[in-house]
């Protein structure tokens, strides 16, 4: 989960990355971690968001703006793409320049694909930024986004929202957006033995292994998905 984005200064920011983990530098599933449930159906929702959008746009080097890029660990789905990071600083991030979620220094209609991933619940006013990320995409383009519906606190007190799916839609709805796809990344029992394995610590690792593999079985067998942790959403204009 990531920090708001122009919504406090340096001094504020280094304070919350001074007890936040490090930005997420690469993807890679370990069923002992505590957010492999998370992880485990986040990843292939943006991989197929990213896949899908790619085919939307058509085009042989799409421009793409990631905003709350961190050290970019999505890059590599849009390898054929310019691919423009953003985030809000540059302390424990890797961006091409810095800039504002709610005010992005962006002309109009000028990238393909926007991509924002676990940044809008820290935000302070989603529907300026849901309607940020439509002005500088192009006509036919796309924005991807992720985002919490149950999730516990954290990079506080930068942490303002959580979605449900409706919520997502009404964004989208609010902003202009003509269609979209919001997919639960996971379904109740990945997001109860999630909630689990956030309160076992390292220490417990073989018990987060159990959890997690119960987790992913449960879920498996069980396709209710009133209570996921997290959306996936892929909206075009």
């Amino acid at each position: 989960m990531r920090p708001p984005i122009g919504s406090h200064t340096s001094s504020e920011a280094a304070k919350v990355k001074g007890s936040a983990k490090a930005r997420l530098q690469r993807r890679t599933l370990r069923i002992w971690k505590q957010d492999y449930l998370h992880y485990k159906y986040l990843w292939p929702n943006l991989e197929w968001a990213a896949r899908t959008a790619l085919g939307h746009i058509g085009s042989d080097c799409p421009k793409i703006l990631d905003i709350g890029c961190g050290h970019k660990p999505y890059r590599d789905l849009f390898l054929t793409a310019q691919h423009w990071g953003m985030d809000h600083g540059v302390i424990d991030t890797s961006p091409d320049f810095v800039g504002d979620a709610l005010c992005l220094p962006i002309r109009d209609q000028s990238v393909d694909i926007v991509f924002a991933t676990q940044v809008i619940e820290h935000v302070t006013n989603p529907h300026v930024m849901v309607l940020e990320c439509k002005r500088v995409l192009r006509p036919n383009g796309c924005l991807i986004l992720s985002g919490p519906f149950f999730w516990p606190l954290h990079e506080e007190p930068y942490d303002f929202f959580r979605f449900t799916k409706y919520g997502f839609e009404q964004l989208l709805k609010d902003a202009g957006f003509l269609e979209w796809q919001i997919l639960e990344d996971g379904g109740d029992w990945a997001q109860l033995m999630l909630s689990v394995c956030l309160r076992l610590n390292k220490w417990l690792f073989p018990l987060r292994c159990a959890v997690n593999l119960s987790g992913a079985l449960l879920d498996s067998v069980s396709k209710s998905t009133r209570l996921p942790a997290n959306y996936t959403v892929l909206a075009r204009l």
